[in-house]
């Protein structure tokens, strides 16, 4: 396995979650313990695992726990690193990317999560996540995802703004996505160089985003519903390549 860099680990905690991995063949970088933790029962079966896969085990106390898993409620005394190859920063976008998809301010790890899977099978070259503002890449997002999040190129960028203006030097269109948008996404013919921006489950894109979008687009809407869930029109722009013109 290619030495990960420290921003390609993904961290997820809990007992079940942390064994399901170990099960998969999912790329395991550590597996973190409590010295605290009995080993009796689902503990066993995942030191069993770590060793049959030969995967390093630390050791910590449970404070020490807490600050890698950020959630000491909840990580039941252990918590795993996760290689994500494709969890790429910005500045390495190359020149061949093709159209992308940018989200302003999701917060919900279960929209992330449903949102990163839907990339991941679509035609589109991958997704540019903010760091700030947005859901952390996390044990729910990660269960969200159904384990694609370590399959789907993302790009990792400090704040929205900044990664509008990555983009837009090189050369990409950007359309918002905006109930009151005055062009239709059904009308938006094939783009290699498109960025699609989607904002907040509640709010939509903050008005500094929707500034600095070229154009603001809409998906059509029937009987009288006047927006859907971020996570289903993440769906739909994601596959947009296939049905346009």
């Amino acid at each position: 396995m290619t030495k990960p860099r420290n921003h390609q680990l993904i961290t997820i905690f809990g007992r079940k979650p942390v064994l399901e991995v170990l099960q998969s063949p999912t790329q395991v970088v550590r597996l973190h313990i409590s010295r605290e933790v009995r080993r009796q029962g689902i503990i066993v079966d995942i030191l069993k695992l770590a060793d049959t896969r030969d995967i390093e085990v630390q050791t910590h106390s449970k404070r020490e726990l807490s600050y890698i898993s950020k959630n000491n409620r909840q990580d039941q005394g252990v918590a795993l690193d996760l290689f994500a190859p494709n969890l790429l920063s910005l500045d390495s976008l190359p020149e061949t990317a093709t159209a992308l998809l940018l989200i302003d301010g999701v917060t919900n790890p279960q929209n992330l999560g449903i949102i990163i899977r839907s990339v991941a099978a679509s035609p589109m070259h991958g997704l540019i996540l903010p760091k700030k503002g947005c859901a952390g890449l996390g044990p729910l997002v990660y269960k969200a995802s159904a384990g694609t999040l370590i399959k789907t190129t993302i790009y990792q960028c400090d704040d929205t703004n900044q990664g509008l203006l990555a983009v837009k030097e090189k050369g990409f269109s950007v359309y918002g996505l905006a109930a009151d948008g005055s062009q239709d996404l059904n009308s938006i013919t094939k783009n290699d160089h498109v960025v699609f921006v989607l904002g907040n489950e509640s709010d939509g894109m903050a008005k500094e985003t929707e500034q600095m979008c070229d154009v603001l687009v809409n998906i059509p809407m029937a009987n009288g519903v006047e927006s859907i869930n971020v996570s289903a029109a993440a769906t739909l722009v994601a596959f947009y390549q296939l049905f346009a013109i």
